[in-house]
C-alpha cells in the first residue's frame, strides 16, 4: 500500500494583489512549517506547502494554529486541509482489480480574522 498526504488551502481576501505585492507575503513560515502564497484571483489566494515531504509529521492541531495565524494575519477567512490518501488494489464489477484510493482521512479547518470557526475530520 503506498500513501499518500497533502496540505493546502486558501486565503479569502479583498484584493490579492495587494496582499501579495510585498515578497515578504508569497511565503509564509509558521515554525518550521513554510507555505507558499499564489494569487488564484482577484479574490482568492492559494496555500501550498513548500515542502510536500513535511506533510505526513504535521499535527491537525499546527495545521490549525497555522490557519488561525494566516487568519490573524491577513485579516480574512482561511481553510486550510490535511489530506491522508491510502492507496491500493480494490475490486471492480468486471471481476479485475484496480490500483486506486481505497481510504482516505481528511482534516479541514477554518478561521476568521485568527478566529476559529469549524474544524472537521472526515474518513472516506
Amino acid at each position: 500500500m503506498d500513501h499518500e498526504y497533502s496540505i493546502s488551502g486558501r486565503l479569502w481576501v479583498d484584493n490579492a494583489d495587494s496582499v501579495l505585492l510585498n515578497q515578504d507575503c508569497r511565503e509564509y513560515t509558521f515554525g518550521d512549517i513554510v507555505f507558499l502564497l499564489l494569487a488564484t484571483s482577484a479574490k482568492e489566494i492559494q496555500i501550498t506547502l513548500k515542502d510536500k515531504f513535511k506533510a505526513v509529521s504535521i499535527s491537525d492541531d499546527k495545521i490549525a494554529a497555522c490557519c488561525a495565524e494566516l487568519s490573524r494575519k491577513f485579516v480574512c477567512r482561511v481553510r486550510i486541509e490535511k489530506l491522508h490518501e491510502e492507496y491500493g488494489n480494490a475490486n471492480v464489477f468486471n471481476g479485475g482489480s484496480d490500483y486506486e484510493v481505497v481510504c482516505a482521512d481528511r482534516f479541514v479547518c477554518e478561521c476568521l480574522n485568527g478566529k476559529e470557526i469549524s474544524r472537521s475530520r472526515t474518513q472516506i
